[in-house]
This record gives structure tokens, C-alpha cells and sequence, in this order.
């Protein structure tokens, strides 16, 4: 076995980034950590959570999404998981947006990794996450960092290509008070489209590449233009349709965080007044919302292991059910 405590931490995501349906995700400052240690075998699993966002974490070992990642994740490895003390710290509003399904299977993962000290290949590693989440858009960046396109081979296994997203592009989410879940945004989605929607949307995905890749940002308005899946959600999510079409100095263009109902701004600068009018447009539907002024996450996944002196739960506001959303 490794050593017998650690820390995995797993950064945010925001997926889709407009027309990227399923294709693309971009790694975000806003982290769910998992501390760890190693139990005697006869020792029964122990979950505590803190952080800003714990309502809906359960705390039951066989309830808790990380946990039986971790444990079918062991058993498909044929490797044995023993009982582990978790703490888990969770910055990342649950429902909204922000990959926080895939930052638990990541962590999820990463605890046989952590536990065991082997490290899975790339290939290996999605196989194992993908039993649980059938899409990379947000498991990828969680993982592996920055902006990561994808897509599938014809056998079904995925190819996953970094890309380098400008540094002088900064990010602003807004959260509604509401949550929304993915599943139940899919279901709202249509089975097929016309061929024309299909021609629009890979001519807007390709201007929005082009548009980062060769700093054209004014373009981004029109590339992040989509019709594959906001015009669907947008009655689940009252002043979408307003953010979709604001207009403020510095503002190069706003989408849909994943599924939602988290709103993803692309700015250069004036970035508070784009916060308020991004709350205003939320306010104006009856809901409070948080602003995240998230960096763009580079590395990724991380493993840590505690020196002898470093608690497993820190001095945080430690909860079992925590973190509201406020602003």
C-alpha cells in the first residue's frame, strides 16, 4: 500500500462552451478535495464533508458517489480497496454546471490510485471513469487539465487533444440559486436534427476554435452561438436567453455552463460589471445567484501525500450537509 493518508484534488469543469456539445471542456479553479487515510480491515468506512457546497453529499459509503467509484473501481482493477477515512472538502456547486458528478468519479478513481500507489494509463484510466459517466467533455479537463477537445474512435474508445486557451481571455461563471440535473436536461434534448442544425453546428464549433486559437475574439459572439442544446434548455433556465444575447464592454460572449444552470462569460476586461449584469438578468426571474472568478485550471487531478504533522480534516466550517449558495 502507499502511504496511509493523502489528499486528491479535482478541479471544476465547464463543458460545451457553446456549440461544443460533447466535444470539449475547459478545467476551472473551484476544487473538490478528498483527504484520506487508511483504516485497519476490520474498521468500518467514515465520511465527513465541509466546504461552501455539501448539501446533497451523503455521507452513507454506499450512497457516496466517490465511494462506489472507488470500490467498482478496485474490483475491476482486481485490486483490494481497504476501509478509508474520508474527509471531503467541496467548493463546486453540485447541479449546476460545473462538472461535479465527474469531479467525484475522478476522485473516485484516483482513491484506488492513491491508495494502491499505481497510476492507471490514459486508456485505462477513462475506461474505468466512463462506466460511470458516458461523456469526456467534463471528466477530461477534471483529470488532465486546461481545454480539452475529444471524440470518439470507431470502436468506441476516446481520443482526447489538449488545447491551449488564451491567457488573456478570463472566465466568469454566475450560479442561479437552483440546481438542475443532467439527466434530466439530456432527456429534454431531441433524438435527431435537421441536416442544416448539423451544418450549423460543426460550421460554429470550427469559427469557435479558429476564433481562440487566432485570438479573432470578435468572433466569439457569433461562434458560441448554438442550437444543438440551449434553445432546449433555456425554459429551464429563466434569463438565459437574456445572458445569451447581453452586450457589455469587454464582454466577447457568454453560453451555458454544461448542462446548466450555470452561465459562462468569455471577457478581456470590465469583469465586475459583467458579474452584475449577468445577476441582474437572474435577478429579474425571481433568483439570487454567486459569481466565480475561476482561473483556468492547467494541471488537473492531483495526488498528495501528508506529511506526519498535516490533519486529515483541517479547520474548516466541517458539515454533513454545509454549503448554500448565497449573492
Amino acid at each position: 500500500m502507499a502511504a496511509r493518508r493523502f489528499e486528491i484534488c479535482v478541479p471544476a469543469s465547464t463543458a460545451n462552451l457553446g456549440p461544443g456539445f460533447d466535444t470539449m471542456g475547459l478545467a476551472v479553479g473551484l476544487y473538490l478535495r478528498v483527504r484520506g487515510a487508511i483504516l485497519p480491515p476490520a474498521a468500518e468506512w467514515r465520511l465527513s464533508a465541509a466546504g461552501r457546497h455539501t448539501d446533497g453529499i451523503p455521507l452513507d459509503p454506499a450512497e457516496n458517489l466517490i465511494c462506489r467509484v472507488a470500490r467498482q473501481t478496485a474490483a475491476r482493477a482486481y485490486v483490494n480497496l481497504p476501509p478509508l477515512d474520508l474527509h471531503i472538502i467541496n467548493d463546486i456547486p453540485l447541479g449546476s454546471g460545473l462538472g461535479s458528478s465527474a469531479a467525484a468519479i475522478v476522485a473516485g478513481v484516483s482513491l484506488v490510485e492513491a491508495v494502491t500507489g499505481m497510476e492507471f494509463s490514459q486508456s485505462e484510466w477513462l475506461r474505468h471513469a466512463m462506466v460511470f459517466e458516458n461523456y469526456t467533455d467534463n471528466l477530461a479537463p477534471a483529470r488532465y487539465g486546461g481545454w480539452i477537445t475529444s471524440c470518439g474512435r470507431s470502436n468506441g474508445t476516446p481520443i482526447l487533444f489538449h488545447r491551449t486557451f488564451p491567457a488573456d481571455i478570463h472566465l466568469v461563471i454566475v450560479t442561479p440559486d437552483f440546481a438542475l440535473p443532467t439527466e434530466q436536461m439530456r432527456a429534454v434534448l431531441p433524438d435527431a436534427i435537421p441536416r442544416a442544425e448539423a451544418i450549423f453546428q460543426m460550421q460554429h464549433v470550427m469559427m469557435f476554435v479558429g476564433a481562440l486559437e487566432h485570438r479573432r475574439y470578435d468572433l466569439l459572439r457569433e461562434a458560441m452561438r448554438d442550437h444543438l442544446h440551449q434553445p432546449y434548455r433555456a425554459p429551464f433556465v429563466p434569463g438565459l436567453t437574456d445572458i445569451l444575447e447581453l452586450d457589455c464592454d469587454g464582454l466577447w460572449a457568454t453560453a451555458l455552463s454544461g448542462a446548466g444552470p450555470s452561465v459562462l462569460a468569455l471577457a478581456s476586461h470590465n469583469l465586475d460589471s459583467i458579474a452584475q449584469a449577468l445577476q441582474d438578468c437572474f435577478a429579474r426571474h425571481g433568483h439570487r445567484s454567486e459569481v466565480y472568478r475561476p482561473r483556468i485550471e492547467t494541471t488537473g487531478r492531483t495526488i498528495r501525500y501528508l506529511p506526519p504533522e498535516e490533519t486529515l480534516r483541517p479547520d474548516t466550517n466541517l458539515s454533513g450537509s454545509g454549503g448554500r449558495f448565497s449573492g
